[in-house]
């Protein structure tokens, strides 16, 4: 009986095993093909802005051969403005550049903060090395187009005009931190904000003359204003100390239009060492000068640096 038993077990046909369970993609497969898709469409958000500034490129050197050409007839359309390519820093940067950098209204009158510096330790932060990386590459675009600005104004730029708002808030703070420090009078003021260049020479009385002159500008989009009367030189009779602080007033109040000029100055440079380069490549040449870009840094953080200790 035992041996019948043993006999029909061994006659039942075995079951199929299951089939194994699928393996699924590993997380750093996945993350892998993420980030590749990311770049891909980087790689081709970047070719498309070059497509559209080389055909931009290639309009203005066309009007040029038009013009040169001897043609009377004056062109109504203008050429399309050239940009900068340059990759939009992501939302994270962004937000760093909000947090580490106060705006006007974060400072307070009153408190301890009165002498602190005016970004609270992040002078010398990574944030604020890339903020006035692209306040720089906009001044350099802006000495290769006088109509940039206004151009980032009218279509509320994402890219350019946070950082260069937020410098523009750091020195502005800086001005008011100085006007109570002295008493400037409103005349005083306003000769100040007129004339972009100052000299000063030391008298035998101890005392300082300041000398204000040179052509005025649009604050707005830097481009020199050309007046029927220009304003007189002005001279202005100080204190050494007073002299200081009217001096780093001067200084912040005029501090985009003098580094504007340090940009067109170097892009002219680059111009006249290459044949008829494009924008772009100015641009590109310009912010790939990194003892350039590192000097304007350290007057920038000196001034700032100056006037709260002031």
């Amino acid at each position: 009986q035992q041996k019948l038993y043993l006999d029909r077990r061994q006659s039942l046909p075995s079951l199929p095993k299951p089939p194994p369970p699928a393996i699924s993609q590993t997380p750093p497969r996945l993350e892998r093909d993420e980030r590749e898709r990311k770049e891909k469409e980087k790689e081709q958000k970047e070719k498309e802005q070059k497509e559209k500034l080389r055909s931009s490129e290639e309009d203005r050197k066309r009007l040029r051969e038009e013009k040169r050409g001897g043609g009377g007839e004056k062109k109504t359309e203008r050429p399309s403005r050239a940009r900068p390519v340059k990759a939009e820093p992501p939302p994270k940067k962004r937000k760093k550049w909000q947090k580490e950098v106060p705006s006007d209204s974060d400072s307070s009158t009153d408190g301890p903060s009165e002498d602190q510096a005016p970004v609270r330790g992040g002078m010398n932060s990574r944030a604020m090395r890339e903020m006035f990386r692209s306040y720089i590459e906009m001044l350099v675009s802006t000495a290769l187009d006088p109509d940039m600005i206004q151009a980032l104004e009218d279509t509320d730029d994402e890219l350019y005009l946070p950082p260069m708002r937020k410098i523009d808030s750091l020195l502005n703070e800086q001005k008011r931190r100085l006007l109570r420090r002295v008493n400037m009078s409103g005349q005083h003021q306003e000769t100040l904000h007129t004339f972009p260049k100052m000299t000063a020479d030391p008298l035998d009385s101890g005392a300082v003359k300041l000398h204000l002159g040179g052509e005025c500008y649009n604050r707005k989009t830097l481009n020199r204003v050309k007046k029927s009367t220009a304003p007189k030189q002005q001279d202005l009779k100080l204190s050494t100390e007073t002299c200081r602080v009217y001096s780093l007033y001067h200084s912040l109040h005029h501090y985009k239009y003098h580094t504007f000029l340090n940009c067109k100055k170097e892009t002219d440079s680059i111009e006249q060492a290459a044949e008829d380069p494009g924008q772009e490549e100015v641009v590109q040449q310009c912010m790939a000068n990194q003892g350039w870009l590192e000097t304007l840094f350290n007057s920038f953080i000196d001034l700032l640096t100056l006037s709260t200790k002031a």
